[in-house]
């Protein structure tokens, strides 16, 4: 018998209960790129009100300001006149730099960068999960990817999936949506496999299968679980994403304990039978 969506909540509130300091802190790099992707989203979108709004009133104004239209047409031939009689520089005192930073890939690599640490922190809320306070909440544990074994498969785990989507995207938009949600586990089963049993020798498409097999049947209740939190996302938004510090945490830790409720500790144990024929050489690691 699995628990509910409300249990789950639940159980993540707990286990998070008299450590909000701790979680807001270890979610803080990614809550803080969401606050500054809001912030940019907002001035987008007050510009383009404040585009729309001077288009409406120079509309309304068109019909009832010649004198102010003559005007402007008299200085904008002024204008025009002085900047033909002299030759005026217009270039940037930094055209000269000729820097392209996105020619150098720092934004993916950022972007790239935050992904992972996202992947250690819902790791570390698993742990959270399992073993309450015993469990340490750190601003490192968000940094726990990079420890030289794991980094690699679990970058050729991602990449893999991140193909696999792009190829059912190909097809039709549904299938990509449900492969999402097929393939959502196989961070949190790769970690459990890797505490206990030697995974070098395993295929990368391995824990996306246990994933695949796993989310049968429970691809909607995840997607549910998605959807009960629009409203957190939409007070994240309204706050210019300063909420997103609190609700990161517990939206992180309720995945987590989705995870935890359905594995059940079965890739805890020492042996996880993989079918073979899922099995891909050049995906080994």
């Amino acid at each position: 018998m699995y628990k509910t969506s409300a249990q789950l909540k639940r159980e993540a509130k707990d286990s998070l209960s008299g450590r909000w300091k701790e979680a807001v802190l270890l979610n803080l790099i990614p809550s803080i790129m969401q606050i500054i992707m809001m912030f940019f989203i907002g001035l987008v979108i007050a510009a383009m009100l404040v585009f729309v709004s001077f288009m409406v009133t120079s509309d309304t104004d068109s019909g009832t300001s010649d004198f102010a239209d003559t005007v402007r047409y008299q200085l904008s031939d002024e204008l025009t006149d002085e900047f033909d009689s002299e030759d005026v520089d217009f270039s940037s005192p930094f055209d000269g730099l000729n820097v392209d930073f996105s020619s150098y890939g720092i934004a993916p690599l950022i972007d790239i960068g935050i992904y992972f640490i996202t992947i250690g922190i819902s790791f570390t809320f698993l742990d959270v999960v399992r073993r309450r306070k015993e469990q340490s909440m750190e601003i490192k544990d968000a940094f726990r990817i990079f420890n030289g074994n794991d980094f690699v498969p679990i970058l050729l785990i991602n990449l893999l999936m991140y193909i696999f989507k792009v190829l059912w995207s190909f097809a039709l938009v549904i299938p990509a949506f449900v492969k999402h949600y097929s393939y959502s586990q196989s961070n949190f089963i790769y970690k459990d496999m890797a505490m206990n049993q030697d995974v070098k020798s395993m295929g990368a498409t391995s824990f996306i299968t246990e994933s695949r097999n796993l989310m049968r049947g429970h691809k909607g209740r995840l997607f549910w679980i998605d959807l009960s939190f629009i409203g957190w996302y939409l007070l994240g938004m309204i706050t210019g994403g300063i909420a997103m510090l609190w609700i990161n945490p517990y939206i992180n830790a309720t995945k987590a304990a989705f995870y935890n409720d359905l594995a059940k500790d079965q890739f805890l144990s020492t042996t996880v039978d993989v079918p073979i024929e899922d099995e891909e050489e050049w995906t080994s690691f």
